[in-house]
């Protein structure tokens, strides 16, 4: 490689009218050597953070993964992921799954789009969501958020309580003879 320190220059001048020849020298400073690198594409290594759980964040208009919701999801980026709320009785749950054709795209960055309508119902359970996998069902999970929802209205009855009669001294309703009540509408 030839490497350039200082340039001159040499201007040879003609005066028409005379025909006299003049020469001019000028010296320019240092020179720099400007080598255009070629760029490579760079590789995103993801975010490392502190959290020990696989956590989704509510973001302004995005859900952000942290690492170990990557590493648990397996989802690369441009997966096309949507979320989905599956109701069991009067609890419901959002679940995250990949759909080819409702989802959006995940970004190399680990953020996913929610907006409108399903970032309203999603904000329903949280802004800070933990990542659990679906039991039984391969590439969904569930988000738990940081909202508690109201359990179901159910009666909880123990384990050891095993004859009708039991289950009525539980209840309170100890002596109600249902086979005798009348049913029928009176006008």
């Amino acid at each position: 490689m030839i490497e350039i320190n200082a340039a001159k220059l040499i201007l040879e001048l003609v005066d028409p009218e005379t025909g006299e020849m003049y020469t001019k020298e000028a010296t320019l400073g240092e020179f720099k050597d400007v080598v255009k690198k070629t760029s490579t594409p760079r590789t995103r290594k993801p975010k490392e953070d502190d959290e020990p759980t696989p956590m989704i964040h509510m973001l302004d208009t995005k859900l952000q993964f942290n690492t170990k919701a990557q590493q648990l999801c397996g989802f690369e980026p441009e997966s096309k992921l949507d979320i989905k709320f599956e109701k069991r009785g009067k609890n419901v749950t959002p679940i995250l799954c990949e759909d080819l054709k409702n989802g959006n795209r995940l970004t190399k960055t680990y953020t996913l789009s929610c907006r409108g309508q399903k970032r309203e119902n999603l904000l329903q359970y949280g802004d800070t969501f933990e990542v659990i996998p679906y039991e039984g069902k391969e590439g969904y999970f569930k988000l738990i958020g940081n909202i508690e929802q109201p359990e179901d209205d159910l009666i909880d009855i123990p384990e050891e309580v095993s004859s009708a009669e039991e289950i009525d001294d539980e209840l309170g309703i100890d002596g109600v003879d249902l086979d005798n009540i009348d049913f029928s509408f009176n006008d």
